[in-house]
C-alpha cells in the first residue's frame, strides 16, 4: 500500500511539473505577479475601515491620510476636529501641502485642506509587539514645508515606523488675537491631534502606540517640544528629537501676536471694529490673500528690525502662550511660557536629544544678509561689540534659576544668571580692522551662539534634571543638498541656488545642512529631487546619525557603535560631535556659554583668560570695529566677489513693486524710519528672501554731516571715499530674484 501511494505521489508530481514547463513554451517566462497592495483595516470608536497603500519598495507607505476635518470656512483659525476613519481609504496618493508661497516665483501654492499625515512602514501588521514610531514635523520657519517633502527610507531601513504630518502654515495656522475669539495655537493643536491620531490608530499599521517619538528641526522642533511641555499632549510621546531648535528659541512664541492680527486685517481692508467682525471677514478671504499679507508683514518687519531678525524669527505669526484659560471654558494648549515650565522642572519624564550644527547662521550671513551686514560694519562705530551683541541680548530669555550648585568664590554665584554689559564681549568679537572675512566669520560665530546654542543648553541643562537629555552637533560638511533645499525660502537659508560657490560655504554646515543625512530630498508633492552623488564619508555620516536617532527611538538612549553615550550633566556639558567618525567631547561652548549666560566661575577661569571679562576698563585693547577703510577698488573686487558679488548679477530686470500684491490696499503704504532696531540705519534686506515678496524700493541714501568721521578715521583721502561709496552703491543695488509680475490674486 505504501508503495503504491508513492507511486501516484510521484505520477502527480510530473504532471505538476510538466504543466509549468509548459508555461515557459517559446523561453519566454510567465510574468512574476505583481505584489499585492498593503492593505490595513482598522476599527476606532465604533467604525471601521480599509486603508489601501503602495509598496514603495523596499518599504509601504500609506500617503494622504487624513487625521482631521477641512480647516475651511467656519474652521478657519479655530482648533482642529478630529476625523475617524470609516468605510474605503485610497492611501497612494500624496497629499497636497499647505497654502505657502513659492520661493523663487510669484505664485503661491497649496490647499486650504491639508492636514494629512503620511505614514511609513519597513513591514505590515505581524501581531507583535510593534514598531517604535517617528512622528516627523517640519521646519520652515511656520511657512514653509510639507510631509512629503522628506524620504525616510534611511530610518525606515533600521526598523522603525516612520510618520509625517502636516499643519496649517503661516497666519492660517497661527493668527492669535490674544483673546477668546482668537486665541491662536490652530496649528500647535494640529500637531497635538496627529499625535493623537497616530495614538490612536498606528497599532493597526505595525507601530508600537507606547514607543511614540516626536521629532522636528527649527521651527518644527521647537514646536515639537512646545507640545511636549504641555499638559494636554503629556503621555503621548516617549520621547522628543529637537534639531536645532527649543521651546525657548527666540521664534518659539510670538510676544505680540496682536500686531500681526491687525495689520493682516488692515492689510486685506476687513474691518477692526471689533474683534468678531474682523475674523468673521477674515474668514472668507481666499487663504492665498491670507498668505500674501503674511509675506507683505514680513518683508516690512525685516526692512525695520535688521538681519538678525531674519535669523531669529518673529516676522509673522507664531505659537503663542494662551494662559491658563481662553475664556471658554476650554483647556489652553501652552498654558505658561515653555522657560517657566522648564525652570520649574515641569518637565515630562521622557528623554531627550537635541542638537546644532555647527555653523548654524553663516550661510545667512555670507549669502542672504550679505548686503546689510557690509553696511552696518562700514557704516556704524563699533557694531560688533556696542549694537550686535546688545541687540543679540534682548533676544535671550534667561532662567530665573541658577543652572548649576552654588560654590565659594570672588566673582558671585556660581550659577547665577545675568545679562554682562555688551564691553564685556570685546575680546570675543575682536577682530582686525578692515578684515571684512574675519568679521563676517565672528557674525556668524556670535549670532550662532546666541541664537541656537544658548537655548540648546539652556534647555539640556533644566531638562537634564528630569529625563536623560543628550546633546549632539552636527559638524560634517558634506556634498548633499543643503538645508535651502528643504527650507527654500525662509529668510534663515535664503534661495536654493542662489547661494555663492565658494570654498568657504562648501566647508559650513549652517541650518538645516543635517537633515539630507536622515531624509531623501523631494519636492513639496513628493517627487523625488535631482540627488547628489554621495561620498564614502557622507555614506558614514548618514548611517552614524540615522542609527543615533534608530537607537534613541528603540531605547531611550544613545550609542557611538555598540559604546553608550554618557546622558547630558551640568558639570561636564557633554555632547556628541556627528562627523564620519563621531565621538562624545565635554565643555560644550563653554566659554561662549559663560558670556552669554554670566556664568561666574567660567568667566573667571584660566580657561575662558583670552576674553578678559574681569577687567571691566579694557585699556588699550583694539577696537572691534572698522577704524579705517583704506583699500583700493581692485582690492575691494577681490574681497566682494566672494561675499556680495552675486548682487551686482541680477537675474533680470523686472524690477517689482514690493507693495503690489494685487489687494485694493496695495496702495496704502506708509513711510517708516529704516532702522536696524539699535543696529543704525540703512535698508535691512536688499535681497527679498521669501516667495510672494518683492524687490524692496532702493532706501534713500543716508547722509552724514561728517563723512570722515562715519568710519573713524581723519586719515582717507577723497580718492579713497570716492572708492568706498562706489562699492557700496553697487552693493546697494536690489537683486530681483523673483520671475514674472507682480503678484495678483484673482
Amino acid at each position: 500500500m505504501y508503495v503504491f501511494a508513492f507511486v501516484l505521489f510521484v505520477l502527480f508530481m510530473n504532471v505538476h511539473c510538466n504543466e509549468r514547463v509548459r508555461r515557459i513554451v517559446g523561453g519566454q517566462p510567465a510574468n512574476i505577479p505583481p505584489p499585492d497592495d498593503p492593505v490595513v483595516y482598522t476599527r476606532f470608536n465604533g467604525k471601521t475601515a480599509v486603508v489601501r497603500g503602495v509598496l514603495d519598495f523596499p518599504h509601504y507607505v500609506f500617503r494622504g491620510i487624513r487625521y482631521a476635518q477641512a480647516p475651511v470656512g467656519n474652521l478657519r483659525f479655530v482648533r482642529p476636529q478630529e476625523y475617524i476613519l470609516e468605510g474605503f481609504v485610497n492611501a497612494t496618493k500624496y497629499p497636497p501641502p499647505c497654502v505657502q508661497p513659492l520661493p523663487n516665483t510669484a505664485n503661491i501654492v497649496g490647499e486650504e485642506d491639508c492636514l494629512f499625515l503620511n505614514i511609513f512602514s519597513p513591514t505590515l501588521p505581524t501581531g507583535m509587539e510593534g514598531l517604535p514610531v517617528v512622528i516627523w514635523i517640519h521646519g520652515g520657519g511656520f511657512r514653509y514645508g510639507s510631509a512629503s517633502q522628506y524620504g525616510v527610507r534611511h530610518l525606515v531601513a533600521r526598523n522603525l515606523l516612520v510618520v509625517t504630518i502636516q499643519y496649517r502654515l503661516g497666519s492660517l495656522g497661527f493668527l492669535s488675537g490674544g483673546n477668546k475669539d482668537l486665541p491662536g495655537n490652530a496649528a500647535l493643536w494640529d500637531m497635538a491631534l496627529a499625535v493623537q491620531w497616530v495614538r490612536n490608530y498606528i497599532g493597526f499599521f505595525g507601530g508600537n502606540p507606547f514607543k511614540i517619538v516626536i521629532m522636528g528641526q527649527g521651527s518644527g522642533a521647537s514646536s515639537a517640544l512646545t507640545v511636549a511641555l504641555t499638559e494636554i499632549a503629556k503621555g503621548n510621546s516617549a520621547g522628543v528629537v529637537a534639531m536645532s531648535g527649543t521651546a525657548v528659541s527666540h521664534w518659539a512664541l510670538d510676544n505680540t501676536p496682536i500686531n500681526t492680527a491687525r495689520e493682516l486685517a488692515e492689510r486685506n481692508g476687513c474691518p477692526m471694529t471689533s474683534f468678531l467682525t474682523m475674523i468673521k471677514c477674515l474668514q472668507v478671504l481666499n487663504p492665498k490673500e491670507i498668505i500674501s499679507g503674511d509675506s507683505f508683514i514680513q518683508f516690512e518687519r525685516l526692512q525695520q528690525r535688521g538681519f538678525q531678525s531674519g535669523m531669529a524669527g518673529g516676522l509673522g505669526a507664531a505659537p503663542v502662550n494662551e494662559g491658563r484659560s481662553d475664556g471658554r471654558s476650554l483647556p489652553s494648549l501652552v498654558q505658561k511660557k515653555p522657560m517657566e515650565d522648564l525652570q520649574s522642572n515641569n518637565i515630562p519624564k521622557i528623554p531627550l536629544l537635541l542638537g546644532i550644527t555647527k555653523h548654524e547662521t553663516t550661510r545667512s550671513c555670507t549669502n542672504v544678509f550679505k548686503n546689510d551686514i557690509f553696511k552696518s560694519l562700514t557704516t556704524i562705530p563699533d557694531f560688533l561689540e556696542t549694537h550686535l551683541i546688545a541687540s543679540l541680548q534682548k533676544l535671550i530669555e534667561l532662567p530665573k534659576i541658577p543652572l548649576f550648585p552654588a560654590t565659594n568664590n570672588t566673582f558671585g554665584l556660581d550659577g547665577l544668571l545675568q545679562t554682562l554689559n555688551p564691553g564685556k564681549f570685546r575680546k570675543y568679537v575682536q577682530v582686525a580692522p578692515n578684515d571684512f572675512r574675519s568679521a563676517f566669520s565672528k557674525i556668524a560665530e556670535v549670532t550662532t551662539d546666541a541664537l541656537f546654542n544658548v537655548p540648546a543648553f539652556l534647555t539640556a541643562n533644566m531638562w537634564s534634571k528630569t529625563g536623560e537629555t543628550y546633546l549632539y552637533k552636527f559638524e560634517h560638511a558634506g556634498k548633499l543638498k543643503k538645508g535651502n533645499f528643504f527650507l527654500n525660502g525662509f529668510p534663515l537659508v535664503g534661495l536654493y541656488g542662489q547661494e555663492n560657490k565658494t570654498d568657504a560655504d562648501a566647508n559650513t554646515v549652517s541650518h538645516g545642512d543635517e537633515l539630507n543625512y536622515l531624509f531623501d530630498a523631494q519636492h513639496l508633492d513628493g517627487t523625488p529631487a535631482d540627488h547628489n552623488e554621495i561620498s564614502e564619508e557622507d555614506e558614514k555620516v548618514r548611517a552614524h546619525f540615522a542609527q543615533m536617532i534608530a537607537d534613541f527611538a528603540r531605547q531611550g538612549k544613545v550609542k557611538i557603535g555598540d559604546k553608550p553615550v554618557s546622558p547630558f550633566t551640568a558639570d561636564a556639558n557633554n555632547y556628541i560631535e556627528i562627523t564620519s567618525n563621531p565621538k562624545e567631547n565635554k565643555n560644550f561652548q563653554f566659554c561662549q556659554m559663560g558670556l552669554w549666560l554670566g556664568l561666574a566661575q567660567r568667566l573667571q577661569s584660566s580657561v575662558c583668560g583670552v576674553f578678559n571679562v574681569l577687567d571691566s576698563e579694557l585699556k588699550n585693547v583694539q577696537k572691534s570695529f572698522f577704524d579705517t577703510i583704506d583699500k583700493t577698488s581692485g582690492q575691494f573686487k577681490e574681497l566682494t566677489g566672494g561675499l556680495t558679488g552675486a548682487l551686482t548679477n541680477p537675474l533680470n530686470n523686472n524690477v517689482l513693486n514690493p507693495f503690489g500684491f494685487g489687494s485694493k490696499n496695495s496702495g496704502k503704504t506708509s513711510e517708516k524710519k529704516n532702522s536696524l532696531d539699535g543696529l543704525g540705519g540703512g535698508s535691512v534686506m536688499n535681497t527679498p528672501l521669501v516667495g510672494g515678496l518683492l524687490d524692496p524700493v532702493k532706501p534713500k541714501p543716508q547722509h552724514n554731516s561728517n563723512p570722515l568721521n562715519l568710519f573713524g578715521s581723519r586719515q582717507k583721502s577723497r580718492k579713497t571715499d570716492e572708492n568706498l561709496n562706489t562699492s557700496l552703491e553697487k552693493m546697494s543695488k536690489p537683486l530681483n530674484i523673483f520671475k514674472g509680475p507682480g503678484l495678483l490674486l484673482k
